[in-house]
């Protein structure tokens, strides 16, 4: 995922920065080695730190896959796949991008191309280069 970095934290590696995924912006912990500069951009991957219990069923829709809300960092991506029985693991197309999320509950009710949407604190950016 291609970011642009509007605000660094030092302190806790928090970064807040935008991308296609989400015109209202994320945040999220920074994960790399040495923090990045604001004003910069980056390209990451993009992974949710805990198990996802609490998801809803949406509409597809062609507006923001990461959007902040009042009580966290609102996702919405397309289930792209399902793990098996024993693998709680579910890909998601969160814009242009594939997020693996674990799914702790309800993960029977998933079907491929459906869209959901869940709220969490837990977003994690690892720099690569390309």
């Amino acid at each position: 995922m291609d970011i642009f970095v509007n605000r660094v934290g030092e302190e806790q590696r928090v970064v807040a920065f935008r991308c296609n995924a989400g015109h209202g912006g994320a945040v999220a912990r920074w994960m790399g080695k040495k923090l990045p500069e604001q004003g910069t951009r980056a390209v990451v991957e993009l992974t949710v730190d805990e198990v996802v219990s609490d998801w809803r069923p949406v509409e597809p829709t062609a507006g923001r896959a990461l959007a902040v809300e009042h009580d966290g960092i609102a996702v919405t991506g397309e289930v792209l796949a399902i793990g098996g029985q024993e693998d709680p693991v579910v890909d998601l197309k969160v814009g242009t991008d594939v997020v693996l999320v674990e799914i702790g509950r309800r993960k029977d009710e998933l079907r491929i191309g459906m869209h959901v949407s869940f709220v969490t604190f837990a977003l994690e950016v690892y720099p690569y280069a390309l």
